[in-house]
């Protein structure tokens, strides 16, 4: 059965679980009576987010030092500097949002994934590479003398804050993987670099889709179980992750949902005792820009068909086994994997769904790079 609010709203459509944690509004927005309850949700949502530069407050024009207030990842209101000149990036998600905002030029420094492809980031090929997103060279980015270092949520870990503080370097931890919260990142950064129209023009973007997703998926009563895998095998992404979220909003109902780490283990034998119908599988392969076919995701896909007692799933007779990279499935084209997902799983009210015009919108019109790669296997 479809979990439900308190209010008895499928969770999926309920207000409260997407903007969880959006900070409170100072105002209250009237849902009009006129839209369905999924229209009117998600234009509840994305509404609220677009006002959310008057309750956040904005910088003081002129004044020399003028800060932004910030809501980070971590729930604490920061005050951040506006107009950053030089930035560190360890989140490559927050570097998709500067590009789409036209400030990589003031990009110094980012993790060790944005040089490993070179053919979706040639802007950057002169930034220093600091290292991993998790466990970056701390001497390296206090060298560059940055103004703003972006990161994740939990990553690096504890400590770091105090070592950047240390050499006068600010900090923002974001969640722009999580499709629940990226309005709200976005938006901040819009404030922060003084580009707020173009934080509007995605956000209103994303909002159209997002509600289109939604409509469909609710004229489909159907929530097929689906086993979501993490990159590592047998590694159950639990209620916690980002993806158990995208899946959910597309409709599917996550066997691992009663854990709540991101990446659980879990045995073959218990993947095999819940049935999936389908299942989704998180790839790492790198590089996807550049490909021209599916290159190691075929193996993949076949290795995981082949796996002992998983052609007597459902999901394993109807091969309905699915890998993404995370170039869908966080950051600004999130919503591309979760249109994906329900198209797999809603062929009645989906089937004519396009993401992969959605994702070639986005690469042209938001990251102004032509149009190429493949991210998902099978595609359809």
């Amino acid at each position: 059965m479809q979990s439900q609010s308190a209010s008895g709203t499928p969770k999926y459509h309920d207000i409260a679980h997407w903007a969880a944690s959006v900070p409170a509004l100072g105002r209250v927005l009237a849902q009009p009576a006129a839209l369905s309850q999924p229209r009117a949700t998600i234009l509840a949502l994305f509404l609220a987010l677009a006002l959310l530069t008057g309750a956040c407050g904005k910088a003081e024009q002129g004044q020399a030092g003028a800060t932004v207030p910030v809501t980070d990842a971590t729930g604490r209101v920061i005050n951040v500097r506006v107009s950053p000149k030089r930035v560190v990036t360890l989140n490559k998600n927050a570097a998709e949002i500067l590009r789409m905002f036209g400030v990589t030029d003031r990009i110094v420094g980012v993790s060790d994934w944005i040089p490993k492809n070179p053919d979706y980031w040639p802007e950057l090929v002169g930034a220093r590479n600091v290292g991993k997103f998790n466990d970056p060279d701390v001497e390296a980015i206090a060298e560059l003398k940055p103004d703003l270092v972006l990161c994740y949520q939990g990553s690096p870990g504890p400590g770091f804050e105090d070592k950047m503080a240390a050499a006068g370097i600010q900090v923002l931890r974001l969640e722009l993987y999580r499709i629940g919260v990226l309005p709200r990142d976005v938006e901040a950064l819009g404030r922060i670099f003084g580009r707020e129209d173009k934080a509007r023009e995605y956000l209103d973007w994303l909002k159209v889709r997002m509600d289109e997703i939604a409509r469909r998926v609710a004229a489909d009563p159907e929530r097929p179980k689906v086993y979501l895998e993490a990159y590592a095998e047998f590694a159950a992404c639990g209620s916690g992750s980002g993806m158990h979220e995208r899946l959910v909003f597309a409709g599917g109902r996550n066997i691992g949902e009663v854990m709540q780490p991101n990446a659980s283990p879990v045995s073959p034998e218990w993947v095999l005792e819940q049935q999936p119908w389908a299942v989704v599988k998180m790839c790492s392969q790198n590089g996807s820009y550049s490909l021209d076919g599916p290159g190691g995701m075929v193996a993949q896909r076949e290795a995981l068909l082949a796996r002992t007692g998983w052609n007597k799933t459902p999901a394993g007779k109807a091969g309905r086994v699915y890998l993404m990279t995370t170039d869908v499935t966080s950051g600004g084209a999130s919503v591309v994997g979760i249109a994906h997902i329900a198209k797999w799983l809603h062929p009645k009210t989906c089937a004519d769904l396009d993401p992969m015009a959605w994702h070639r919108e986005y690469i042209e019109r938001f990251q102004g790079r032509p149009w190429r790669g493949v991210y998902v296997h099978p595609a359809e």
